[in-house]
């Protein structure tokens, strides 16, 4: 009887993998040299052919290696959907699902992104917000989208907006072009609410036309590691609440911060870029920030004991902190406008992206100067002046 139920699960697990069509399978791995890591079977699975057949049948708690990655697409439906990750184990594949390094037991799954629920939980940079909230544009981001020649509606459609997959196993990219960018996992060190993830990347993607480096350093992708020499990197992840950050693990500097929302909510913004910013779907609302506690110390994982500065939100009415340097853009090294006097009062028309600076955690804000603004030096600002400022000295 016990036999015939394991059979019968199997089963299920069968008929749910072949709801899909295995229209391309693609061997990730192939000619990219991974190094082989030890994995863990954390549930009874079915072993697959590249064709999708059942060929063996592997239990629980089993150990492997293996330096071998694919995924499988489904061609039928628009745009083509690679719905299953696998490793690979003897002659055939394991989905990802069922399997974490052997010498840890995974990531939060809140935080995880199966392939089971991939439609459900999508990680997508927090500035897709800021396409419904201000006059900025997908190509205020991404260089990419304009320099190749996404802009032109004619020619081009998105297929997508831009994501990041994690998973017990990998990390992946995912650039407005289209390309994934794989980096397998090879072990994981947890510091209270941060993960520090060693990876590796392919060799074919560390150089050429489309490497790493060249697209998403120019996607939006901030501070990122240089692969052009080292293939092995530390990325360090810290959700909180539907907000998920990951930042470069040798100098602690953001890479990008990620929203959670789902598949849905990520085709009706294609529709709305896709039709130059007119027609916005019902469901396409910003998506509001929902954070659980403060931003942690990277280096021990625990809160940060520095003011930690979340308050920022559009039409506030805020103060100067201390002398404060009004710019033309979001960062340090756009012009300098005025400095404000500490005390001046602005209002926040818009949120920038998000930074750490000094060890405090906040948004560039795009602000309007208020009546009685001074500069360090006594002079006046003119009431309704506009540039940026660093939000984390607001107050």
């Amino acid at each position: 009887m016990k036999k015939k139920l394991i059979q019968f699960f199997l089963l299920i697990i069968s008929i749910s993998l072949h709801a899909q069509n295995w229209d391309s399978f693609y061997e990730v791995s192939e000619g990219d040299n991974y190094t082989e890591k030890s994995y863990k079977v954390i549930k009874d699975s079915n072993v697959y052919d590249s064709n999708g057949r059942i060929i063996n049948h592997v239990s629980a708690d089993v150990l492997f290696k293996s330096s071998k990655i694919a995924s499988v697409q489904d061609e039928s439906v628009e745009p083509f959907d690679v719905f299953e990750y696998f490793i690979g184990y003897e002659n055939g594949w394991i989905s990802t699902d069922n399997i974490v390094l052997s010498d840890f037991e995974g990531l939060p799954d809140s935080m995880v992104t199966y392939n089971k629920d991939r439609q459900e939980k999508r990680w997508i940079p927090a500035w897709y917000n800021q396409l419904l909230t201000s006059n900025k544009r997908i190509e205020d981001f991404s260089d990419i989208y304009e320099s190749f020649g996404l802009k032109d509606k004619e020619a081009f459609s998105l297929s997508d907006t831009h994501y990041v997959i994690i998973n017990h196993n990998f990390l992946i990219f995912y650039s407005i072009l289209g390309q994934y960018y794989f980096f397998p996992i090879k072990g994981i060190d947890q510091k209270n609410s941060v993960y520090y993830v060693y990876c590796e990347i392919g060799e074919g993607q560390q150089s050429g036309y489309y490497s790493y480096n060249k697209i998403l350093s120019r996607d939006s992708f901030c501070n990122l590691p240089d692969f052009t020499e080292n293939r092995n990197c530390i990325f360090i992840i810290e959700q909180n609440g539907n907000r998920l950050r990951l930042y470069n693990g040798k100098d602690f500097k953001l890479i990008i911060e990620l929203m959670k929302t789902d598949s849905a909510w990520c085709n009706s913004m294609v529709a709305y870029i896709d039709s130059n910013y007119k027609t916005k779907h019902s469901n396409l609302k910003p998506i509001k920030e929902n954070l659980e506690h403060t931003w942690a110390d990277l280096r021990n994982g625990l809160p940060e004991t520095s003011a930690y500065v979340s308050q920022v939100s559009i039409n506030k009415i805020m103060k100067v902190s201390e002398n404060l340097k009004l710019r033309s853009g979001e960062s340090t090294s756009t012009q300098v406008l005025a400095v404000m006097q500490a005390g001046t009062k602005v209002k926040i028309l818009e949120l920038g992206k998000a930074e750490t600076i000094d060890g405090i955690s906040s948004n560039w804000v795009k602000i309007e100067i208020q009546s009685g603004a001074k500069d360090k030096d006594g002079k006046s600002i003119k009431k309704g002046t506009v540039g940026w400022c660093y939000g984390g000295y607001l107050k």
